[in-house]
């Protein structure tokens, strides 16, 4: 059995309580990050199913953060929630679970469980 592994980047504590437990539930074993310039440190370590960022309040902007994880990660399905980004998937805060579980299903899909094979 292949280990789902995502990378969750977020400041929001709120918005990490409400999608850490979902993603877990999922079967998802989750890493944090708590900043954009961590997140994509963290990439460079280890290959993830897919990433999900929102935008920090400071530091790395959210496009720099998905262009840079594309260019060490190709194939790496980036969800981001709340901002609208180019080369991701956008979700609209506040996070509706059920459109998010269902991009979460959609990215893991495309990406062949991490293979790195996807569309985006």
């Amino acid at each position: 059995m292949i280990m789902k592994i995502v990378l969750f980047c977020t400041h929001d504590p709120v918005l990490a309580k409400s999608l850490y437990g979902l993603l877990r539930h999922e079967g998802y074993q989750v890493e944090v990050a708590d900043r954009l310039i961590l997140a994509v440190q963290m990439i460079t370590l280890k290959a993830y199913s897919f990433a999900i960022i929102d935008p920090g309040p400071f530091g790395l902007s959210t496009e720099d953060a998905v262009r840079v994880m594309k260019s060490v990660s190709p194939g790496l399905p980036v969800i981001v929630v709340g901002k609208a980004s180019a080369g991701a998937v956008n979700i609209e805060a506040p996070v509706d679970l059920e459109e998010f579980k269902e991009a979460v299903h959609a990215v893991h899909a495309i990406s062949g469980g991490g293979t790195g094979n996807n569309i985006f």
